[in-house]
This record gives C-alpha cells, structure tokens and sequence, in this order.
C-alpha cells in the first residue's frame, strides 16, 4: 500500500515493474512501499530530483524489502544565470536524455569488474520532456567519507579500465556521446571576469589579498591566451570513453560477491569521448575545491591518484609514455580549475551569495573561498608545467 509520504505520481503498476526486475521475479507484488526525497544541491538543471523508494514485496510465502533509487530528468528552458543549463542537442556536453540512452545502450554493462555504474531496473517517460530512471540504491561508503588511499585505489580501477579502451583500439560509437567536453567549458569562461583580476580595486578586499598571489591576473590571463595551444595539444593523446564529473559525492566503494574492493560510479550525464588523464582532474581537484579533502593533503592526494591510475594503465597493457598523461592532466586541469578564478572573483563581491555558501557547506566563507583558492593557484600552477611538457611530446601548428 502506498503511504502518504510516497510520491504522488509513482503508479504501482510501473513500481511493480521495477521490484521485479530487483528480486528477478516474476510473481512479486507490492506490499507496503513509501518515498523519501534525497537531499542534495541540484547544480545540474538536467536533474529534477532524486528519490528513496523502500518497502517490502510479496513473493510466494516470502516477504522481501527492497529499494531504488529514482532519478528524475528533465528538459529546462535555459537559465541565463546557470553554466549547466540543458541541451536538446546529442552532442552537446550537457544533453539531458544521455544518462537514460548510456543505460539503455548497454554500455555500463561492460564495464570492469573494479569499476561500475549502478544497475538500471527500468526507464520510464511519465510526460514531454521528463525522463525517469529507476537505479540500484547502492550499499557502500561514499567517497566523501574515503581516506586517502582509497582514491589511489579508484584512480587504480579507472585507469584499468580507460586503458582497456584505449588497447581496444575501438572506443563505442553513439551520436549522443558527448564531443569536446573541455572544450565547450572552456568556451564558456567570461574573459572579462578573468581581466577583472587586473583591477587595482580587487586588492582592497581583505581575503583576496591574504589567499592570492598579486600576479593571479597575468597568470589567468596568460593561460586564457594559452588554451587553444593547450587543447590542440591534448587533443593528440590517447582518446578513450570518460565521465567528466568524477567527483567524490559520485563515487561508492563496496565489495564485489567475490569479496573485492569494488568503486562504483554514479552520474553519468556528461559521459563521451576524452583522453587519458582527463577524468582524474575532478577526482584530485574538485576534492578540495568542495571541501571534501583539506587542502593541504593536495599534493599527497595527487601523487596518489596519478600513481594509482598510472598503475591502472599499465596493467590494461598501456605502456605509452606517462609523460603524456600528466601533460592532459596537468594541461587540463589548469584550463578548468585556473580559469575559474573569474567566477571565484565575482562570488567575493556578490555578498548576497555569502550566506547561502555557508549554509550548503557548513562552513564560513572564508574557508569556502581559501579552499577554492587552493585549488585555483595549484591550477595556475599546472599550466606551467604543461607548458613546459608540450613541445618535448607533441608539435602543435
């Protein structure tokens, strides 16, 4: 029976349908099942909602409980103030049906044993433009709660498998794969709040003038005037399949039947075609920059994550030259987290964001900013480093 507290547009003809498809039955039938919202930030205007569905079924003499995940898509108008706005268009990197056609191309069906995505019970389209997947409510720990060593052990299993596709010499074919994710970020960075930094009046502000280096408006400005150089560049590496937001909040670990540590992946909305090295950006840097690792464990949490992945690649048979992937790490990183400093800048003078940071992170917002800014200059200072790794690996026109 259905609870007050379940949502209202869940039909049980449709749920029964699920449970099914979750005990492998074909028999089952719903007992008592309720709702729960899933609190979380939307950033994505792709994501409608997320729900908790539990209850128990009969199947037989048994009584069993279950649970699933729903995931709610939808197609929005655009939002002027939003960086993730929706697209109606398969290529583009933020195309609102792709997480429901990578499920039910198959495609996460094949991935390694190490590394996974949720199972998918089933998709529905209950209306225009609304998409809803009915996902494995994974049992693990969340990779906001990882310690260190076990990001080395995830960046492992990604390599394992990003290195699978690349010996493959065959990376899947859909036209709804996204195409040039970085570049399309890139594309979209306000210069002028990168010139901002330039203002003599930006160095009155207190916090700015204690977290950053005087010379941050040349730096970003440079690396503005650098990125196509840069993106050429990282386009003549290996290509393989990538997720693009590899952040802790979209990461588990569980054990596998054969008692194995098993990284499990959500949210695959941006998934398509990138290179080596690319995916581990978000994994080392956006830890920090969301605070769910302290800054100053980003250099140990870096060193372990490329070790990791290197090690991944190397037992996938990859023994092209690391160099490389540390140039589209280092190279692209810089591009996504440096250039973020416009926006960082124009979140210090707009106070009336203040108070809504602190209260989405639990933090001040001197805490919030001072991590963002690690995250930032470590960016900077990877462009550097890329700049001096291109010319001994690649020749760009």
């Amino acid at each position: 029976m259905n609870l007050p507290t379940a949502h209202p547009l869940i039909d049980e003809a449709t749920l029964t349908i699920v449970v099914c498809h979750i005990l492998d039955s074909k028999t089952a039938t719903l007992g008592e099942w309720h709702s729960e919202a899933i609190a979380h930030h939307i950033i994505n205007n792709v994501t409608a909602g997320l729900q908790r569905i539990t209850g128990i079924a009969n199947n037989g003499s048994e009584q069993l409980s279950w649970s699933v995940i729903l995931k709610i898509l939808h197609l929005q108008p655009e939002n002027a103030g939003s960086i993730f706005n929706s697209s109606q268009d398969p290529t583009h990197w933020n195309y609102w049906q792709r997480e429901a056609l990578i499920y039910t191309s198959g495609m996460l069906d094949n991935l390694t044993g190490d590394l996974v995505a949720p199972r998918c019970f089933g998709i529905t389209e209950p209306s225009a433009n609304v998409v809803w997947l009915w996902l494995e409510d994974i049992q693990g720990s969340s990779g906001s709660t990882w310690t260190m060593e076990r990001f080395g052990l995830a960046a492992r299993h990604l390599g394992y498998l990003q290195g699978s596709y690349v010996m493959a010499q065959s990376l899947p074919y859909e036209p709804w794969l996204s195409r040039g994710w970085h570049r399309a970020w890139v594309s979209n960075i306000d210069n002028t709040a990168l010139e901002a930094w330039r203002e003599p009046a930006v160095w009155q502000h207190p916090l700015l003038k204690e977290i950053f280096s005087p010379d941050i408006g040349d730096r970003v400005m440079d690396l503005w005037s650098d990125r196509h150089i840069l993106l050429d560049a990282v386009d003549k590496a290996p290509h393989t399949l990538c997720h693009f937001d590899i952040t802790p909040n979209n990461l588990f670990s569980r054990h596998n039947p054969d008692g194995n540590d098993q990284t499990v992946l959500i949210d695959w909305s941006f998934v398509g075609y990138g290179v080596l090295g690319e995916d581990i950006i978000n994994l080392v840097l956006d830890s920090v920059f969301l605070l769910f690792v302290n800054g100053s464990s980003l250099i140990p949490l870096e060193k372990l994550v490329l070790e990791g992945y290197l090690t991944g690649l190397r037992s996938a048979g990859w023994n092209g030259d690391e160099r490389i992937v540390r140039f589209t790490y280092a190279a692209l990183a810089a591009l996504h987290f440096g250039l973020i400093a416009g926006r960082l800048l124009k979140l210090v003078q707009n106070e009336s964001r203040h108070s809504w940071l602190e209260q989405r992170f639990g933090r001040t917002f001197d805490e919030i900013i001072t991590s963002r800014a690690i995250a930032i200059t470590h960016g900077l200072e990877l462009a550097d480093e890329a700049r001096l790794l291109l010319p001994s690996l690649f020749v760009i026109n």
